[in-house]
C-alpha cells in the first residue's frame, strides 16, 4: 500500500507540472498573439487602443484594415453605428474576412456600453465569420456606475430609459431591458449570452469562464479585464497628457453640446458654432460644435459641416491639439484631414484615446473620447491652461 500511495502521489505530481507547463505556454502563446479589436466607431476604437497602450502593448487605430504593421494591437474601425443592420452586419463581415487571414489572432468585438447602433447584426455576422459557436457580450462598465442587474441596464442605479439616454437623438434608450435592446435572435437558439454584471469581480469570473469557441464581446471594462488574465496588470503613468496651444475642441455630440458651451463660455474659450462660423482672428484655443442641432435627417451633412470648417481652423491657426467629443465626430473630421491610421501616443484617463495621424508631416495631436463621458478632469484644465500665453 505504500508503494501505491507513493507511486500515485508522484503521478499527481507529475500532472499538476504538467498543467503548470500547459497554462504557462498558453499564456507564452497569447501574449504573443496579436490582438485585433473590431469597433463600430472611432472613438470606441481609441477608447480601448487606449487601455491596451496602458497595457504595454504598442497599438494602432485604423479606418482600413492594414497588418502590415509592428503593433501589437489593432483597433478597427468599421463606422458603423449608424447603418441599417443588415448592411452594418456586412460591412463587418468584409473586416472580419480580412481579420481572419491574420491566422491567430486575438479578437474582440468593441460594442457600446449601452447598446447604441447594431450589435447583435455585428456580433452574428462576426461569429459567421469566424466560425464561432457563442459570444459573450459584456456591455456594462461596472467602474462607470454603469450595470446589469435582473436584466436591466443601471446607470448609477437609475434605470437606461429614466437616465438622459432616453433622449439621445440618434438611438434614444426608451427601455433598460438589455434582451430588448439587443434585439430577437434570428436563429432557432441564441448564440449571444449577456449576462448580469454589477462588479468587477463578477467580470472577471466571465473572464475566467471563457474559451477558445466564443467571441469576447463589450465594452472598456472588459476588455481591460481580459487583458489583465491575458497580460500584465496595466502599467502605471503618473503622467496625464498634455494639450499645447494652439487648441482646438470639436463637438458634435448634440448630448453633450449644451454643457461643453455653458462651460468654455463661463470659462473665457471662445466658441464658434455652424450658426456662425466665422473664425476669431487669432485664438489659442477654441470650441467648435453644432450649435442648434438640425433633425436627425440632416446629421450627416452636419458631420460634414463641422468637419470641413475643423479643418479651416486647423489649417489656419496650425493647430497643434484636437480634442474630439464624440465618434462620429472624430469619423468625419479623420475623413475630411485624410487620416486612416493613427498610432497610440500616450497614456490617458480611461476613455479617451490619444493618437498621432500616421504618415502626416505636423499632423496634430488627436484626443478622441465618446460623447457620452465627461472629459476627465486633468485632460479638460490643461485644455483650458491653453487660454494662457
Amino acid at each position: 500500500m505504500g508503494k501505491v500511495s507513493h507511486s500515485l502521489f508522484i503521478l499527481c505530481y507529475l500532472c499538476y507540472l504538467c498543467f503548470l507547463l500547459f497554462r504557462f505556454l498558453q499564456l507564452m502563446s497569447d501574449e504573443s498573439r496579436k490582438v485585433i479589436i473590431i469597433a463600430d466607431d472611432l472613438s470606441g476604437a481609441a477608447e480601448l487602443a487606449g487601455i491596451a497602450f496602458a497595457h504595454g502593448l504598442s497599438a494602432e487605430v485604423q479606418r482600413q484594415f492594414e497588418p502590415r504593421t509592428d503593433a501589437q494591437m489593432i483597433a478597427i474601425d468599421t463606422d458603423s453605428r449608424h447603418l441599417r443592420p443588415e448592411i452594418a452586419a456586412d460591412r463587418v463581415r468584409r473586416f472580419a474576412e480580412q481579420v481572419a487571414a491574420e491566422k491567430g489572432a486575438w479578437l474582440f468585438k468593441k460594442v457600446d456600453s449601452v447598446l447604441r447602433g447594431n450589435p447583435r447584426a455585428e456580433i452574428e455576422a462576426l461569429l459567421q465569420a469566424t466560425g464561432k459557436r457563442r459570444a459573450v457580450l459584456l456591455p456594462a462598465n461596472p467602474s462607470r456606475g454603469r450595470t446589469i442587474r435582473g436584466g436591466r441596464y443601471l446607470i448609477d442605479g437609475v434605470p437606461l430609459d429614466q437616465s438622459p439616454f432616453a433622449r439621445d437623438p440618434e438611438h434614444p434608450r426608451t427601455s433598460a431591458d438589455v434582451q430588448t435592446l439587443l434585439g430577437p435572435s434570428t436563429g432557432t437558439v441564441d448564440p449571444i449570452v449577456l449576462p448580469d454584471v454589477e462588479s468587477e469581480a463578477e467580470l472577471r469570473t466571465q473572464v475566467r469562464a471563457r474559451d477558445e469557441d466564443t467571441l469576447a464581446s463589450g465594452a472598456a471594462d472588459f476588455f481591460a479585464a481580459l487583458l489583465n488574465e491575458r497580460c500584465a496588470p496595466a502599467k502605471t503613468n503618473p503622467l496625464v497628457v498634455q494639450p499645447q496651444p494652439p487648441a482646438l475642441l470639436v463637438c458634435g455630440s448634440s448630448a453633450a453640446w449644451p454643457s461643453r458651451e455653458s462651460d468654455c463660455r463661463a470659462a473665457n474659450v471662445p466658441v464658434t458654432t455652424l450658426d456662425d462660423p466665422t473664425l476669431p482672428p487669432t485664438t489659442r484655443v477654441c470650441l467648435l460644435g453644432v450649435g442648434n442641432s438640425p433633425a436627425k435627417s440632416l446629421q450627416n451633412d452636419l458631420m460634414k459641416r463641422l468637419a470641413d470648417h475643423a479643418a479651416t481652423t486647423i489649417q489656419a491657426f496650425s493647430v497643434h491639439t484636437v480634442l474630439a467629443e464624440g465618434g462620429a465626430t472624430a469619423a468625419a473630421l479623420a475623413e475630411r484631414m485624410n487620416w486612416s491610421r493613427f498610432a497610440v501616443v500616450a497614456a490617458a484617463p480611461a476613455g479617451v484615446g490619444v493618437l498621432r495621424p500616421l504618415g502626416q508631416d505636423n499632423a496634430p495631436l488627436f484626443l478622441i473620447k465618446p460623447g457620452s463621458y465627461p472629459w476627465p478632469a486633468g485632460i479638460w484644465q490643461s485644455f483650458l491652461d491653453c487660454r494662457q500665453d
